[in-house]
Formats: structure tokens, C-alpha cells, sequence
């Protein structure tokens, strides 16, 4: 099969519109030896969502993931690895976002033990079942509609609080996450926030400072969990089913 005709494959089974469709652009950037290797990753990875592709939402969102992916720069061996790693990001987020919790960090515990012990697909299959109600929510869907990255959880942020976490999130990225050094990556998150605060007049010790220090903390637990996630998933287990 040739790139075009693997394209309009992926096209096909996410329902995305040929006006929206532009993920042409992203592959056309890599070398011509790796980008149908590239679209052969994508095509496996997205066939997991078999069971919701009539959800046109849902398929939105891993297509959202699937370009954002593709737009980082990594060897080819590890597109695999980003994809999983990025949609169970995305959904968890976006699920912890659309239900307005409060108790995030027992959330994301939850989700850890729960999900711990399922390889790939059932893993996608039970995130599918806790997001469907979600992505069939006519009033969230056109909250966010115009929000295509993981920061739709920032929605209900002022300006300065926006400029900092979307600040917080770069620097995340640019920072090597690992589970063994999680507390000198959380002291390291402190003192980044501290300065940010500063920078944008936001007092510290103030009831503004400490909730979204809260909410900075979260967006790192959130990156240890799912790097946990992906580590557990070397092993075969039973699938674990998710209490609502």
C-alpha cells in the first residue's frame, strides 16, 4: 500500500473530515524510507479504538494524539511507545477535567492500581467505557471544542494562571520524568513555580499560589502515573475492570 492510499485508510477509520484531515503534512517531514513504516505504527496503534470509532469525538481526540505525536522528533522504534504513552495522557486528563474532581491525586491513584494490570487493548477498552459518557456530552463537547491540546484542563483558568501552567507543561517536557527521581523532580517543580509566580505577580502563600501549585503537582503525578501505566504493561495480566 502506498503512503496516500495508508492516509486515506487512517482517515477513513477516525472519520475525520478532508478539511481537518492534515496529518499528510506531519508525515511528509520525515524521510521517504521511514513514513509508510511510520503509517503502519499509526494504523496498528489506532485499530485498538475499534470499538468506538462510530463515537466521532473519541476518534477526534486519538487523532488529535496521533498528529501531536508524529510532530515530535524521536527514532522511529519509539513512536510506538509515544503514542500509548500520549493517548492515556490525554484521556486520563480529559476525564479528570470534564468531571470537575476535586480528590485528583485519589483519582489518579485509582486509576494507577486500577489499571495497572491490563495490557494495551483492554486498557483502551476500559478508558473507551469511563470516557463514552463524556464524549456523548453535547455541552463539553462545545466547551472545548476549540481546544486541541491536552490543555483543555486549563479552561477554567484566568490569563496569568494559563501563561503558567502552559509554561509548567514546556518545562515537564523538557525534563527527563522518571519514577526514581520523583521527588527531586517535584522539588525542582517547586522552585520552577515559585519563579513563575513571581514573574506573573501571583503572591505566594495566597489562596490563588496555593491552588494551582496544587494543580502544577497534579500535571506532574499525572506524567508519573501514566509513565507507571506503561511500565506495568510489560507484564501479561487479567484485565482489571474500572469502578464508575
Amino acid at each position: 500500500m502506498d503512503i496516500k492510499s495508508k492516509l486515506s485508510e487512517i482517515k477513513t477509520f477516525l472519520s475525520i473530515s478532508e478539511k481537518k484531515f492534515d496529518l499528510d503534512k506531519v508525515i511528509y517531514e520525515f524521510p521517504d524510507e521511514i513514513r509508510l513504516p511510520l503509517l503502519d505504527k499509526v494504523s496498528n496503534f489506532i485499530t485498538n479504538f475499534n470499538m468506538f470509532k462510530n463515537i466521532k469525538p473519541f476518534m477526534n481526540s486519538v487523532y488529535i494524539c496521533v498528529k501531536k505525536t508524529l510532530e515530535i522528533k524521536a527514532d522511529i522504534q519509539d513512536y510506538e511507545e509515544l503514542l500509548i504513552k500520549n493517548s492515556l495522557m490525554r484521556f486520563i486528563q480529559e476525564y479528570i477535567a470534564y468531571s470537575n474532581l476535586s480528590q485528583k491525586e485519589e483519582v489518579l491513584n485509582f486509576l494507577s492500581q486500577s489499571l495497572e494490570k491490563l495490557q494495551l487493548q483492554p486498557l483502551i477498552i476500559n478508558l473507551g467505557l469511563l470516557l463514552k459518557p463524556m464524549y456523548s456530552d453535547q455541552d463539553y463537547l462545545d466547551k472545548i471544542k476549540d481546544y486541541e491540546e491536552i490543555e483543555v484542563t486549563y479552561i477554567l483558568n484566568d490569563e496569568n494562571e494559563l501563561k503558567i501552567k502552559k509554561e509548567i507543561d514546556r518545562w515537564l517536557k523538557s525534563q527527563e520524568i522518571s519514577i526514581d527521581h520523583q521527588d527531586d523532580l517535584k522539588n525542582l517543580l517547586i522552585a520552577e513555580y515559585e519563579e513563575l509566580a513571581s514573574k506573573y505577580n501571583l503572591s505566594k502563600g495566597s489562596k490563588a499560589f496555593d491552588k494551582l501549585l496544587k494543580e502544577v503537582n497534579e500535571m506532574l503525578a499525572m506524567k508519573l502515573t501514566v509513565l507507571s501505566l506503561m511500565d506495568s504493561m510489560e507484564d501479561s495480566f487479567e484485565p482489571v475492570p474500572i469502578n464508575k
